[in-house]
């Protein structure tokens, strides 16, 4: 039903519940009068008597009556409530999401500029292992990371390594040498699979940041290819940790950095032997 037919059943129920009320109230005051008629009592002693218990009788009556309709009135009032706070409620949360959402996308779109103009602006002032150390700085910074690491495709005869190339806050012996074969570690799976992952928990021991104060296990871990530009070969690799999780915003960041090197400088990140 339509909310007009509700309330125009609403305002019928409300005048018949008046009249039955008042039909009600005129019985009961006419009540003594006419059992006193009908059983002939003449004593005005009895006739006092009946009337008050009556009238008393009367008064219980109405008053349970009002106590009951003011409780189905507050039941319904309260229902209304509960749907107008509810409606309330669920309108905040759509509003907010659609706000949440809204502000992803600038933020997304924000994002994407910068490190498209930051990184073009890098890959057009520099050259060789700088300017992958000014990459790398650059998306360790804006992602607020602890650690990161570029690693390049080597060719050797039939065989292809990933060789750590350069890091950011990253410790390593001057001679010792860091490298993956294809589908060995994460490095090596990520070559292997072409595709970006993000840990959230970080296995123990994989990687140690270390600064004055000790050193310390990252939490969370970004690995990102940068494909060839047929996309049919990995010729680099993006390694960033974190101790706050990343976000899939902060990947799609890294995923676009990875595309503008893949486009810019892919023979680059090749190395032949």
């Amino acid at each position: 039903m339509k909310s007009g037919t509700y309330k125009i059943f609403a305002v019928i129920s409300t005048i018949l519940f008046v009249l039955a009320s008042a039909k009600v109230a005129y019985d009961f005051y006419s009540l003594s009068d006419i059992i006193v008629m009908k059983l002939e009592i003449a004593e005005i002693g009895q006739k006092k008597i009946l009337s008050n218990t009556i009238f008393t009788t009367a008064i219980f009556f109405g008053v349970a009556f009002l106590v009951g309709f003011l409780a189905i009135l507050l039941a319904n009032i309260a229902s209304s409530t509960r749907y107008a706070e509810a409606k309330l409620e669920i309108d905040t949360l759509v509003s907010e999401k659609e706000s949440n959402q809204t502000e992803q996308q600038v933020q997304k779109s924000t994002m994407g500029l910068s490190a498209l103009g930051e990184v073009n602006k890098v890959l057009n002032e520099y050259t060789g292992e700088e300017r992958l150390e000014r990459i790398l700085a650059l998306i360790c910074n804006n992602l607020d990371a602890c650690q990161g690491a570029v690693y390049v495709l080597k060719k050797e005869g039939r065989k292809s390594y990933y060789v750590f190339q350069t890091g950011y806050a990253y410790y390593m012996a001057e001679s010792q040498v860091l490298q993956y074969e294809m589908g060995e570690g994460l490095v090596g799976q990520v070559a292997k699979d072409k595709n970006a992952i993000l840990i959230k928990a970080v296995p123990e021991g994989y990687m140690q940041v270390i600064s004055g104060l000790g050193q310390a296990s990252p939490k969370s871990l970004l690995i990102v290819p940068i494909l060839s530009k047929n996309g049919q070969e990995v010729v680099g690799i993006f390694e960033i940790a974190s101790f706050v999780t990343f976000t899939e915003l902060q990947k799609s960041y890294v995923q676009q950095v990875s595309a503008l090197l893949s486009e810019k400088i892919e023979e680059s990140l090749v190395q032949m032997t």
